[in-house]
């Protein structure tokens, strides 16, 4: 196999697994893609033990070599980091326990204290998931825990320090997770010292995408990292993204006229606004270059739809005989599921008639639900930014429940009913990167390395898009109908 160099290199590190896509210096792009390592516990919260990441890495670029791709030739490198995890670290940088993942929702008690002080109105909406009150629930747990901290980041700021020695906390998802002030873009130290976490853990704040440093084989530390730096010497690392950020450059965010809607683990509703823009404040916030990237979750998606297959479907039956079945279905006989969230875990709440219906009519009632529940995220994302004169002109539908032509088509007649004049569009990529726009939003931010004016250019040139299919006249007719009274349109 002919060697071919490497110019840029995005990951994504998900909850199941590490993907990684590379470009060459002619275009020519590969994926590739392995389990995640070190998931684990901390007192009974989900995370993982990031000292198995070097090999993991390692792994992924070794596999990468075989395929006849070459690092010598140092290149840009971005990573794309599952939202909200929390990284505590000692004077050497190592982990103090695990990484809490975005799974883990346990500080209800410590969000409910921070609004009453008003932390809120400084930092923006806060969830149990984000890194503030998670950390304020992890010192109650071990309370010496707070001696030993020298650093909090998250991540993906932790994979930069190893590879460069440089620590600096990214504002793509440091934005997200309430640790920084909305208006400045810094650490929102006043906010915090009313609470028992101090300012002083955190780096200084970099902007998304920017140049952390440079891969530096001599950096002391963890040994276990050294294979990858001697193969990574001299790559420029950029300033790490949140999945979700990531997600919406890797199908084609360019501008505040766009809305992303993404079926993934969890479902995603994204848009870019100004950061002057006032905002009725549902949305989460946080960096998207130069402005603001708004998102609303549906916290689980392709999770939900997988916990209906594992219950109610034949597994033997694959995904595509699945999503064509649904297609056939009278849309009359449809009943819609609803999901109901008990101390933290997110559970569906079936009709009684549900057992009645055949399996393509229950595939079909799961997946319009999913999709119904992705428009009321919709419908409040167009009037989250309050006397919003920025026309939203398109919808890109993306991540793997997308791939469903029935779910595609109950978007659509939804989009449509919401936004008439809209255009809803899918990727027009068919190769293994067409729906992993993380991997290839990290790709497209390696590529960029903080030069945010050719953004709109080069997702033009990398992102190609097509009209999404339009549903048949008797399909939106049907669809339609449902959909009117759910929307309370």
């Amino acid at each position: 196999m002919a060697k071919q160099n490497a110019a840029s290199i995005g990951a994504d590190l998900s909850t199941t697994a590490l993907s990684m896509g590379v470009r060459g210096e002619g275009g020519d792009e590969d994926f590739i893609a392995l389990p995640m390592a070190g998931a684990t516990r901390w007192h009974g919260q989900p995370g993982f033990h990031l000292q198995q990441l070097a090999r993991l890495l390692d792994a992924a670029l070794e596999e990468l070599k075989d395929r006849g791709w070459c690092f010598d030739r140092p290149g840009n490198l971005s990573f794309s980091v599952r939202q909200h995890d929390m990284v505590l670290m000692d004077q050497r940088l190592d982990p103090l326990m695990p990484s809490l993942s975005w799974e883990c929702h346990v500080a209800e008690q410590e969000v409910r204290e921070l609004e009453a002080i008003g932390v809120d109105q400084v930092v923006g909406p806060i969830a149990p998931r984000f890194i503030l009150p998670k950390l304020m629930w992890a010192l109650r747990q071990e309370p010496t825990l707070g001696d030993r901290v020298f650093r909090v980041a998250t991540t993906g700021d932790y994979i930069a320090a190893k590879l460069t020695g440089t620590l600096r906390l990214s504002a793509s998802d440091a934005l997200s997770n309430a640790v920084l002030d909305q208006s400045t873009k810094q650490i929102a130290s006043r906010a915090m010292h009313q609470t028992t976490v101090s300012p002083d853990w955190f780096p200084e704040v970099i902007p998304s995408g920017r140049l952390v440093g440079k891969v530096d084989p001599m950096v002391d530390g963890d040994q276990d990292w050294n294979v990858v730096r001697e193969m990574l010497a001299g790559w420029s690392v950029a300033a790490g993204l949140g999945d979700n950020h990531a997600s919406a450059i890797g199908c084609g965010l360019a501008d505040a006229k766009s809305i992303v809607i993404s079926g993934g683990s969890s479902g995603t509703v994204v848009r870019a606004c100004p950061p002057t823009a006032a905002l009725i404040g549902k949305a989460n916030c946080f960096e998207y270059f130069d402005d603001r990237l708004l998102l609303m979750m549906l916290a689980d998606c392709a999770i939900w739809y997988n916990r209906f297959l594992q219950v109610h479907a034949d597994r033997a039956i694959d995904h595509e005989t699945f999503n064509n079945a649904a297609l056939t279905v009278d849309t009359s006989r449809i009943q819609r599921v609803k999901q109901k969230c008990v101390e933290a875990q997110w559970f569906e709440v079936y009709p009684e008639r549900f057992g009645n219906l055949s399996w393509s009519e229950q595939v079909a009632s799961t997946q319009y639900s999913i999709a119904l529940e992705l428009l009321l995220l919709v419908q409040k994302m167009l009037v989250e930014v309050d006397n919003d004169d920025q026309y939203i002109e398109q919808f890109v539908l993306t991540g793997g429940l997308c791939q469903s032509s029935f779910l595609r088509c109950t978007l659509y007649v939804g989009l449509k009913k919401l936004v008439p004049n809209a255009s809803v569009r899918i990727s027009d990529r068919t190769d293994r990167l067409a729906f992993q726009s993380a991997t290839y939003g990290a790709l497209i931010n390696a590529k960029l390395l903080g030069d945010y004016a050719n953004l709109a250019r080069t997702i033009e040139q990398l992102c190609p898009q097509r009209d999404c299919e339009c549903p048949t006249d008797e399909q939106s007719a049907s669809l339609g109908n449902l959909i009117h009274d759910h929307l309370s349109i």
